[in-house]
């Protein structure tokens, strides 16, 4: 059971996209923002006070085509890129080269076999395997391969998709980052998600006492869990739309 809030406005809200605030899609191009959706997330920022952001496993630019016209403080790639409140964009130098190798060997190695999707990032670059599951050992055993010794890229693993990125980024330190600038800092945080790559996030949540929501199975170190979706926006919409409690004097 998630827990009860007297007044959302003295919290800042942190939330996942994919498998948060939209369902998953067997491919990420599939899926869609409706107006409903928008209107959820603006509901929620104008009630802690614009302090919401958002923190992606997709690039900057992705969010904002499916918010458009909404742009939001938002985290992207896992924390790779981030754009702060006052939209100035946060972004390591990245040689772009190292990535578009690794996506066209993916390609390659992939290409007479259906189901199989290479998504290009900034900095990453994601092998889908959600309409092929009997292809997980052998697109888990390339991205491992991939890897190697290379000390400056990280292998990731979350709901039918292994990932390579650039090391050192995470949402638990973007979390942080956002939680020591306005209109963030001083305020309790929220941060719902879903998947494996969600735990950082948690972890640094739970460190300053904040509310972290895991959706759906497995295992995880959030304090609280929902079933789905649907169960988390009913929460939020009810802590949005409720009137703070005032004390009697």
């Amino acid at each position: 059971m998630l827990p009860s809030i007297d007044d959302l406005s003295r919290y800042c809200i942190f939330l996942d996209f994919d498998g948060t605030l939209v369902e998953l899609e067997d491919r990420p191009d599939d899926v869609r923002v409706d107006a409903a959706t928008i209107q959820f997330i603006e509901r929620l920022r104008d009630k802690v006070g614009r302090a919401l952001a958002l923190v992606s496993g997709r690039d900057i630019h992705a969010i904002d085509r499916l918010l458009h016209p909404l742009v939001l403080p938002v985290a992207g790639v896992h924390g790779l890129q981030r754009r702060d409140a006052a939209g100035y964009l946060h972004t390591p130098a990245i040689d772009p080269s190292v990535m578009d190798e690794i996506a066209a060997d993916m390609e390659a190695a992939f290409r007479d076999e259906p189901g199989i999707f290479v998504e290009r990032k900034t900095g990453a670059v994601a092998l889908h395997f959600r309409l092929r599951p009997d292809f997980e050992k052998r697109c888990f055993s390339l991205a491992q391969q991939m890897v190697g010794n290379r000390p400056e890229l990280d292998l990731m693993t979350g709901k039918m998709v292994c990932e390579i990125r650039m090391q050192g980024f995470h949402k638990g330190a973007v979390i942080e980052a956002f939680l020591n600038e306005r209109p963030f800092k001083g305020r309790r945080p929220i941060f719902a998600g879903d998947d494996v790559t969600d735990e950082d996030g948690f972890a640094a949540v739970n460190a300053c006492d904040g509310i972290s929501i895991k959706i759906g199975r497995g295992p995880t170190i959030a304090k609280y869990r929902v079933a789905n979706i649907s169960e988390l926006h009913e929460w939020f919409d009810e802590l949005a739309t409720a009137r703070p409690l005032v004390c009697a004097q």
